[in-house]
């Protein structure tokens, strides 16, 4: 009898990260390239310094924040390993799992860092 997998708790997180990046990547990609700097006052004046340092004062849009980034991280970081093993990468299994969970984590922390700093 084998022990119980924990990857159903990997697979929800990269399903979460990948709403969350189909959602959000093509929004932030048309405000920040398109919308701004083709003359949308409002849109410029949101990502400006200033707007994001007011928006990331509140302590629920940080946390909001630091979850999107998260679990984004955990989706494509999940992706690169079954792409890893997938190519049959001259690996052990577990060592592309610690680097790209690791990765994912690195970045986790990061972010969580550069939020309670800004």
């Amino acid at each position: 009898m084998s022990g119980r997998s924990h990857e159903p708790l990997f697979w929800s997180l990269f399903a979460a990260g990948g709403v969350l990046a189909a959602l959000f990547v093509p929004v932030f990609i048309l405000v920040s390239s398109l919308l701004g700097p083709f003359g949308w006052d409002w849109f410029a004046d949101a990502f400006a310094y200033e707007g994001v340092r007011d928006l990331l004062e509140h302590g629920l849009v940080r946390a909001a924040v630091g979850a999107v980034v998260a679990l984004i991280a955990v989706h494509a970081c999940h992706r690169l390993r079954h792409l890893a093993v997938d190519l049959h990468a001259p690996l052990p299994g577990t060592l592309i799992s610690l680097v790209a969970y690791g990765g994912a984590a690195a970045v986790a922390v990061l972010t969580a860092v550069f939020l309670a700093l800004v």
